[in-house]
């Protein structure tokens, strides 16, 4: 759901951007086209004062701009708040998924830790503070070869999930019973590793 909702607000960013320019040249080019016209048309009626002439072109301007005002900008802007409105709202639904669940990690592709749930830090005794950004080789319990690492990065890679058993060690040194860790790749649009989620089963 976190996926999801973050490439939809990206998604949405892209189009807003396009649209704004999008929506530039058509305002500007409906008021050019809209405004002569008008001129022609003024220019067909009896003559009239500058006053009047000028009221005239403004109400009718007006009247002629608002159903593209409102086809563009008004209803697709109702539309867009209430699609960011629902994005907002899988966000926050999927944070308190994310800290109810199990002891859960994330990193980034590199496998920098970027976010860990309250139960996980309290499970290694870790704050936030003191693993964004390392690896999580921090926990290494020393009770696995460098076999077993190269089998879970190899499999990993190749298919983009890797589910076992592992030990880790707390921050205090203690090294906990053994548990399963599933690990899964979090992939973009184009398919390439953003992040890694591990969850962990104690």
């Amino acid at each position: 759901m976190i996926k999801r909702s973050i490439a939809q607000l990206k998604k949405h960013s892209r189009e807003n951007q396009q649209s704004v320019r999008r929506l530039l040249i058509v305002l500007i080019g409906s008021v050019f086209f809209i405004e002569a016209f008008l001129m022609a048309v003024l220019a067909l009626l009896p003559p009239m004062s500058e006053t009047l002439a000028a009221l005239l072109d403004a109400a009718m301007l007006s009247l002629l701009l608002f159903p593209i005002f409102y086809y563009l900008i008004f209803r697709p802007l109702v539309r867009n708040i209430a699609e960011r409105e629902q994005v907002e709202a899988d966000l926050r639904i999927a944070a308190v998924a994310f800290e109810i669940k199990d002891p859960t990690l994330i990193t980034d592709a590199k496998a920098s830790i970027v976010r860990a749930n309250q139960k996980l830090l309290d499970k290694l005794g870790y704050s936030m503070e003191e693993i964004v950004g390392r690896n999580p080789r921090i926990f290494k319990s020393g009770l696995h070869d460098r076999k077993y690492y190269e089998q879970l990065w190899k499999q990993l890679l190749q298919t983009g999930y890797w589910s076992g058993e592992i030990r880790i060690r707390t921050k205090e040194g203690r090294i906990l019973h053994p548990f399963w860790l599933t690990i899964t790749a979090v992939k973009n649009e184009q398919q390439e590793t953003t992040h890694y989620i591990g969850i962990y089963n104690f």
